[in-house]
């Protein structure tokens, strides 16, 4: 990686090229999504709750009163695109595509300064340090999982940037040896999006002692002091809301748990005995806890527990636990992309991202070419350590982050950009080499490939009866139901699964098929009796058909089997209002809310009884707020317009 002087590149020139490619590709992709993509206007899971706290955040409405569960940034960042664009999927997709295209362009200006020594008159960039970096932010405008994930109400799309950025910031830091504060600014912004990103943190540290010895603890504090500065309003947020401290979120010991269990297969993200649904596991994660510490508690105390189960394990299984970790570094390092809110796998079907995402028997493509020549890089650019010592420890650091907890290929997306960087080096280096050096690079790749893409472990599989689930389910949600039965047949020709009994009776009685629609729900509560959502769908179905005292009970049990399930509050305050019992039903609206401030039929129907107490305005300002947090609830705008 020698450098010659000469003219200065146009680097802002070909940063605007490569962000507009990246853009263009991403734009491709979500205009194609918008119309073969079921999911598109039906974010479910992660998803579904970054935009539900986008909402939120949109509305000026307190999404949870207790200290974050998980990293606020992105949620804000969402919401504030909401405030200024509305709620419209579209445009969200779109600003996501040029914070990706952004992120490409960010990756070429890294390539090129990392590939640049330092000289006294600046960076000189030789033109094959030049071309290697331009390959690298068009490789990064392509790779298929970065445009898949841009398009995703999910985290990496804003991660990426930031890190990105920070990495921008810390070579110039380390270059110029000054204003250690802004790449702390940065990494602090990317702490509050992915907490992982401390352990970077952390070793860079290390890196900081081991570059500048004795020199380096002023460098050392201002750049964990900025980061710091950028963290602290979260942690006392958390402390003013949750009355404990919790720097970032509280979901770490949890997902420890998850990750550290006798049952843990270090990919699934669900804790064992609990839900597969979102706020299903969710809220099993909390009534879990509190009736074995036998009390109500916060999010914090919540977390304790958990992480106190998963060093328990450690404890007694210490062997079964280094088993478990040793599958998720496999995993982590696999060529498969394991997934978490959706199969990969099954939904890129629905676009031109089938042809670049794919498993054989002998190539898992891209990560199963991409680790194979990133290690090629790490060993031809080996006289370069120096200079690339910040990326590898980030990606040693970052990635066994995710390997102490469990691994999807969400969480790996944080890597993928220093391993095209290595990746473009080692193709480079291996094309330009002769003689035992090319031999040396064809044997890392022949190793490194075959390690990627051997079968060592089953990951990436996911279960095809819950993709036909979650297809269901958005065209449920979206007023498809004849087509979201179909959907459903399929899923219970493969595993008569109780969610999709629960659906399959709830799209029957939209399609007004209340006996059927009863027998589904009562083979969902045979098949899962201690699971509430069963006991819900069937109380739907009695309340339609009239059946009221059979509703109540079932909504009772409901919400004995989960003292947070909003949907059974709701469900309890309707049986209420439709006997004419408006005192119990504002209460069960109440209880409802308490447990989820933004729930919007909660809210709606609370505005119904003030509408028929006679107190108008009331009414009017809470079916006013319900379009703040969700513009597409009809039935409020319907109540406005009937109010005037």
């Amino acid at each position: 990686m020698s450098v010659a002087s000469g003219p200065r590149p146009r680097s802002a020139h070909w940063f605007g090229i490569i962000a507009t490619a990246g853009f263009v590709v991403r734009l491709a992709y979500i205009l194609q999504s918008r119309g073969s993509d079921p999911l598109f206007n039906s974010p479910q899971m992660d998803s579904l709750y970054h935009h539900r706290w986008a909402l939120a955040v949109a509305s000026g409405t307190e999404f949870i009163s207790d200290a974050f569960f998980r990293a606020p940034l992105y949620p804000y960042f969402l919401g504030l695109i909401y405030r200024l664009a509305g709620a419209d999927l579209l445009s969200v997709r779109i600003v996501q595509a040029v914070v990706g295209g952004l992120s490409c362009g960010l990756m070429y200006l890294l390539a090129r300064r990392i590939l640049a020594e330092r000289q006294d008159a600046g960076l000189s960039v030789s033109p094959s340090a030049e071309r290697n970096a331009r390959i690298t932010g068009f490789v990064m405008a392509a790779y298929p999982m970065a445009v898949y994930f841009d398009a995703e109400l999910l985290i990496p799309v804003l991660l990426l940037f930031l890190l990105l950025f920070g990495l921008i910031l810390l070579y110039r830091s380390c270059d110029q040896d000054r204003q250690w504060y802004l790449p702390g600014l940065v990494f602090g912004l990317a702490a509050i999006t992915r907490p992982n990103v401390l352990a970077f943190l952390a070793g860079l540290v290390v890196w900081l002692f081991l570059r500048y010895r004795r020199r380096a603890w002023k460098r050392i504090l201002v750049l964990l002091g900025a980061a710091a500065m950028v963290i602290l309003p979260v942690t006392v947020r958390n402390y003013v809301v949750g009355r404990r401290f919790v720097p970032i979120a509280w979901q770490a010991g949890t997902n420890f748990y998850i990750g550290n269990n006798p049952e843990s297969d270090g990919v699934t993200a669900i804790l064992p005995g609990t839900r597969a649904s979102w706020w299903g596991g969710f809220n099993d994660v909390k009534s879990q806890a509190e009736v074995a510490l036998g009390r109500r508690l916060r999010g914090a105390d919540i977390d304790r527990y958990w992480l106190s189960r998963g060093l328990e394990f450690w404890r007694e299984r210490p062997l079964q636990g280094i088993r478990l970790l040793l599958r998720k570094l496999l995993v982590l390092t696999s060529g498969a992309e394991v997934s978490n809110n959706r199969d990969v796998y099954f939904f890129k079907r629905y676009t031109w991202l089938d042809r670049l995402v794919f498993r054989t028997t002998w190539l898992k493509f891209p990560f199963g070419l991409l680790l194979p020549l990133s290690l090629v890089g790490v060993v031809l650019t080996w006289r370069s350590r120096k200079r690339l010592l910040p990326v590898y420890v980030f990606v040693v650091s970052y990635g066994f982050s995710f390997v102490l907890f469990f691994v999807t290929a969400r969480f790996r997306m944080g890597l993928i950009p220093p391993l095209v960087l290595l990746a473009v080096c080692g193709a480079a280096e291996l094309w330009r080499s002769r003689g035992r050096r090319l031999a040396l690079g064809l044997l890392v790749f022949v190793l490194g490939f075959g390690y990627a893409n051997a079968p060592l472990i089953d990951v990436g599989r996911a279960d095809p009866s819950q993709n036909h689930f979650m297809v269901a389910e958005a065209m449920y949600k979206t007023g498809k139901s004849g087509a979201a039965l179909a959907e459903l047949r399929k899923g219970l020709q493969q595993d008569s699964a109780y969610n999709l009994l629960t659906l399959e009776a709830s799209v029957l009685m939209s399609l007004r098929r209340p006996d059927e629609a009863g027998q589904a729900a009562r083979a969902a509560v045979r098949r899962e009796p201690g699971m509430p959502d069963g006991f819900g769908t069937l109380g739907n179905v009695f309340a339609a058909i009239g059946k009221l005292d059979s509703a109540e009970i079932c909504f009772q049990r409901a919400v004995a089997l989960d003292p947070y399930s909003v949907q059974g509050w709701n469900n309890l305050g309707n049986t209420a209002l439709s006997r004419g019992d408006l005192e119990q039903a504002r209460s069960c609206y109440v209880l409802a809310l308490e447990v989820d401030p933004v729930f919007v039929p909660a809210h709606f129907h609370l505005g119904l009884l003030d509408y028929y107490e006679n107190r108008r305005a009331e009414a009017h300002a809470r079916w006013q707020k319900i379009l703040r947090l969700d513009p597409s609830f009809g039935k409020a705008r319907q109540a406005l317009d009937q109010l005037r």
